[in-house]
């Protein structure tokens, strides 16, 4: 992509939000309400950021590798779901990549 489509595709997403936010401001109170619709608008974060972790974890110049990061990421989920602290589950994911990396 060139240098001029990226800027186009900026300037045209960041004219969508901009009209998204406005049309946000304008949607009744009831329709917000909803109790589907505020469980829906609960997941859009943690789907955001776990489709981020993924992509950051097993994608390498394009390609899906499968490598000491992931090691890592899943040793953290193993430690999380043991009900670790967050500064355990850090040093354990951080360790496990570590050592995958260097004997690997």
């Amino acid at each position: 992509m060139t240098n001029t489509g990226i800027w186009v595709a900026i300037l045209v997403s960041s004219g969508l939000i901009f009209v998204a936010r406005i049309v946000g401001y304008n949607v009744p109170g009831s329709i917000l309400a909803k109790e589907r619709l505020q469980r829906i608008t609960g997941l859009i974060p943690i789907v955001l950021l776990s489709a981020l972790v993924g992509s950051q974890t097993m994608v390498k110049s394009g390609e899906v590798v499968i490598d000491h990061r992931l090691a890592g990421l899943l040793a953290g989920a193993i430690a999380l779901r043991l009900k670790g602290s967050f500064l355990i589950v850090l040093v354990i994911a951080g360790l496990t990549g570590a050592l995958v990396y260097n004997f690997s």
